[in-house]
C-alpha cells in the first residue's frame, strides 16, 4: 500500500525530534521532563477516509507513559503506552478521518521513558455511529429527568450542550462569559466540595480555606440556576476525607483514610463514611424536593487515584459507587438524579443498570481546541455504544465545527472554573466567542426545556 510506503519514509526523513538520536539509530526516547519531548512525523496522504493510527515503540517491561497526540496541531487526546514485555508493541493510538494531503502528526509533552520506532496508518471503514441508550437507570426516575434526558437524544449528533463548571456558589464565571459572548451557558456545574463535615483540616491554605468558604451555598444557587433561569444543573463531589488530613484532604496524598476500611461495617471509618453519605443525601433531597434534575457525578476520575476514593484500586471504588447508587436511590428515593460514570477504564467500568451518562475529563494544552476524539472513540467502545459520553471537564473548549467534522459527538463541554473560561489565556475570548455564538452549541437561551 503506497500510503505505508510514505509512512516508512516519513519515519526515516521527515521526522522533527526536539532530542538526539539512540545509539544512531532511528528510535527516539522520550524523557521524564514533557518539554524535552517532541515527535513530529510528516505523512503524505494520498486518499481522503478514515484511518486507524498505530504506533510502534518499546518501554520497560511493566513501565507506562503517556503523551499527547496533535494531528495538523489540533489535540485528539493522548497515547497510554503500557506493555508486559520488554519488546516492540505496536499500540492502536485511535481513528481519524484525514484528508489527502500532506499531514503533521506530533506526539508530545507527556511523561515515561518511551522509544518510537514508527507511526502506521491503515484504512479503517466509515464507522457508523450507532445511537446509545438514553433510559435511565432508575425506573421511577422524575419526569424532568426523563424530559431531559429525551432531549439529549433528540439532539445527539446535531449539537452540543455549553457547559461551566463553578466551584463557588456565586459562579463569577457565569457573568463573564455572558460579557464576553453576550450569552450564557445552558449547564452550570457546582460541588458539594464544603457541604460534609470535615472540611476544616489540619495545615489549611488559604487556597483550600477560599475554595470551602465560597462554595457554601452551592445547593441554593443551583435551585435558583433551575427554577428562575430554567438551566441545566450538575453536581461533582470533592469529598473531603471523613476522617480528616491535611489541608484539601480529598488529594490522596493528603490524608491516611483507608476506603477498604470504611467499606467495612461497625469500623470508624464506616460510620463516618456513612454520615457523609447521609449529610450530601440530605442535600440531595432537598433540591428532589424543589423538583430540580441533577446531574450527578460522584467518585470523579477514581482511576487516576490521586482521590482517596479511587487510591485502593477498582473494587473499593467499585463497592463504593454501588453503595451511593443503593442508598441514595432505594433509601433517599432521589428520583431527581442523571448518574454520571467518571473513570473511564476498562477495569474500573461500572455496570451499565447503574449509569447514564459516561465522562471524559481531559485537558488540551492552552488555546489548542482538538475535538479529543481518541477518547471519545475510547469511551465509546468501552461503553459498547450503549451509553451517551459528555466532556465533563475540559480545559480548551473543542472547535464546534472540528467536533463536527470528526464525528465526536460530545453530550457537553465543561470548563473548570476559574481562569479556564475567564483569564482569556487557556480560551482565547475571540475563541469564547466563536463557541457561544455557533449554531451548534446550545447556550442558554436556546434552552427552553424547562422555561415557562
Amino acid at each position: 500500500m503506497k500510503i505505508s510506503k510514505c509512512i516508512k519514509e516519513a519515519m526515516l526523513n521527515g521526522v522533527k525530534i526536539i532530542k538526539e538520536h539512540i545509539s544512531g539509530e532511528d528510535i527516539y526516547s522520550a524523557l521524564p521532563e514533557a518539554e524535552k519531548f517532541e515527535i513530529e512525523f510528516c505523512i503524505e496522504v494520498e486518499k481522503s477516509g478514515y484511518y486507524n493510527i498505530y504506533l510502534n515503540y518499546k518501554i520497560e517491561k511493566y513501565a507506562r507513559a503517556v503523551y499527547l497526540v496533535d494531528i495538523d496541531g489540533l489535540c485528539y487526546g493522548d497515547v497510554r503506552l503500557n506493555s508486559e514485555s520488554d519488546e516492540v508493541s505496536k499500540e492502536k493510538i485511535g481513528r481519524v478521518f484525514l484528508e489527502s494531503g500532506q499531514k503533521k502528526i506530533k506526539i508530545y509533552a507527556g511523561w515515561g521513558i518511551a522509544q518510537v520506532y514508527a507511526i502506521e496508518l491503515e484504512e479503517a471503514k466509515l464507522q457508523d455511529y450507532s445511537v446509545p441508550s438514553f433510559d435511565l437507570s432508575n425506573k421511577n426516575a422524575s419526569d424532568k429527568c426523563k424530559k431531559l434526558m429525551e432531549y439529549f437524544s433528540e439532539i445527539y449528533g446535531k449539537a452540543i450542550v455549553a457547559g461551566q463548571h463553578t466551584n463557588t456558589a456565586v459562579g463569577p464565571e457565569i457573568s463573564y462569559i455572558e460579557y464576553q459572548t453576550g450569552k450564557k451557558p445552558a449547564l452550570r456545574g457546582f460541588d458539594f466540595l464544603s457541604y460534609t463535615r470535615h472540611t476544616i483540616t489540619d495545615n489549611m491554605t488559604y487556597d483550600a480555606m477560599f475554595e470551602v468558604m465560597l462554595n457554601r451555598g452551592s445547593v441554593e444557587e443551583a435551585i435558583k440556576w433551575h427554577k428562575e433561569l430554567g438551566g441545566i444543573v450538575t453536581f461533582c463531589w470533592h469529598w473531603f476525607s471523613p476522617t480528616g488530613g491535611s489541608d484539601k484532604t480529598f488529594y490522596t496524598k493528603n490524608t491516611d483514610f483507608d476506603v477498604e476500611a470504611a467499606l467495612c461495617p461497625n469500623t470508624k471509618e464506616n460510620k463516618l463514611l456513612i454520615e457523609d453519605i447521609y449529610e450530601i443525601g440530605k442535600w440531595l433531597k432537598i433540591m428532589a424536593d424543589a423538583d430540580v434534575p441533577v446531574i450527578f457525578r460522584p467518585l470523579h476520575e477514581a482511576d487516576g487515584r490521586w482521590f482517596w476514593w479511587g487510591a485502593k484500586g477498582f473494587a473499593a471504588y467499585k463497592k463504593l459507587y454501588y453503595l451511593l447508587y443503593d442508598v441514595y436511590t432505594n433509601y433517599f428515593k432521589l428520583n431527581n438524579l442523571i448518574w454520571v460514570w467518571n473513570a473511564p477504564h476498562p477495569d474500573w467500568r461500572i455496570e451499565k443498570d447503574y449509569y447514564d451518562i459516561a465522562g471524559v475529563d481531559f485537558y488540551a494544552p492552552p488555546q489548542n481546541y482538538g475535538p479529543i476524539s481518541f477518547w471519545y472513540d475510547y469511551v465509546y467502545e468501552l461503553t459498547e455504544a450503549k451509553k451517551p459520553i459528555a466532556l465533563t471537564e475540559n480545559g480548551p473548549i473543542p472547535d464546534p465545527d472540528v467536533l463536527q467534522n470528526t464525528k465526536t459527538y460530545w453530550l457537553w463541554f465543561m470548563p473548570w472554573w476559574g481562569g479556564f473560561a475567564t483569564d482569556g489565556k487557556i480560551n482565547s475570548f475571540e475563541h469564547l466567542r466563536k463557541v457561544y455564538n455557533h449554531p451548534y452549541v446550545i447556550t442558554l437561551d436556546r434552552f427552553d426545556l424547562f422555561r415557562g
